[in-house]
């Protein structure tokens, strides 16, 4: 086993790493707001159309109707379709007030912390709500389309500029988010390459910290081609990292440096294997969760 010089030198690497780590979870939460906004702002937009003006995104979003809903009769889609142009009338204020935030600053830090009315709602969810809201709605108005029925632009209560205004808003707020995540990764990939430089750690330490690096250098990458910062690695469940079809790195890598490989002296969980385990661990399970399996 390390000495516990060892051990305490890479309990302090972890936790710098881990601090880094959540500022990026951090980063992306606010990215993944930014983007159901743009996409909810962009359905409102679509609503305020007339039918035979739908843009080619806004034709696309047919194809997530589910079967059931495609066979309604014409009556209970249009039904439907004004229940929901009322739930996007009565929200759209509220979210024009989370997308004109500035997320380069404190405000962004709030807006991860802050409650919806009071209630156990938080804002993530309400975009992701009101994104599904406007989609589906745009999608029946296509289903009425193709039933031959046109349906006029919905009436927005604010100007089609004004939305217009916030999407660039938006556009600007993502960019600079990007360019934080990016950072952040940067910095992660120095800590973990300065971790390699240290002799006292364990070969299967340094197996499994040399595919973080890997890991890391793949995520610039995606950054650089301008994807999701859903397809990064500390954002995925290990097996979807498998799956990335933007990287050329091969399976035999990733399995290389899988937690399986790790060779240390049997304990119960040493402090090594343990922080291997939770360096491949996706981030939503912290440092903490994986000393508690190790105790237990």
């Amino acid at each position: 086993m390390a000495p516990d010089h060892d051990a305490d030198a890479l309990q302090a690497d972890i936790s710098s790493l881990e601090s880094k780590r959540q500022i990026l979870k951090q980063i992306v939460d606010i990215t993944k707001a930014i983007e159901s906004m743009q996409d909810s702002l962009n359905a409102v937009l679509v609503l305020g159309v007339d039918s035979k003006d739908i843009p080619e995104d806004g034709l696309n979003l047919y194809s997530s109707l589910s079967d059931s809903l495609r066979n309604l009769p014409v009556s209970k889609i249009k039904q439907y379709f004004n229940n929901l142009e009322l739930i996007v009338k009565g929200q759209l204020e509220k979210i024009l007030r989370y997308s004109g935030l500035d997320y380069s600053g404190d405000e962004s830090i709030e807006f991860i912390s802050l409650s919806s009315d009071a209630s156990d709602a938080n804002p993530f969810d309400l975009l992701d709500e009101f994104k599904r809201t406007a989609q589906t709605a745009v999608s029946l108005r296509v289903l009425l389309r193709k039933r031959g029925v046109a349906t006029p632009g919905s009436p927005i209560p604010v100007s089609a500029s004004l939305i217009k205004e916030q999407l660039l808003h938006l556009e600007a707020q993502e960019g600079q988010q990007r360019v934080r995540a990016k950072e952040k990764i940067v910095e992660m990939q120095d800590d973990v390459k300065a971790m390699l430089e240290n002799p006292n750690y364990p070969d299967g330490m340094k197996q499994v910290l040399r595919g973080v690096v890997d890991n890391l250098e793949r995520d610039i990458k995606l950054l650089d081609k301008g994807a999701s910062l859903n397809k990064l690695s500390f954002v995925m469940e290990s097996e979807e990292v498998l799956s990335v079809e933007e990287t050329n790195i091969e399976v035999a890598e990733v399995e290389a440096i899988e937690i399986g490989g790790v060779e240390d002296e049997q304990t119960d969980m040493s402090f090594s294997s343990a922080a291997s385990r939770w360096l491949n661990s996706p981030w939503d399970v912290s440092w903490g969760d994986i000393n508690n399996d190790k105790s237990k």
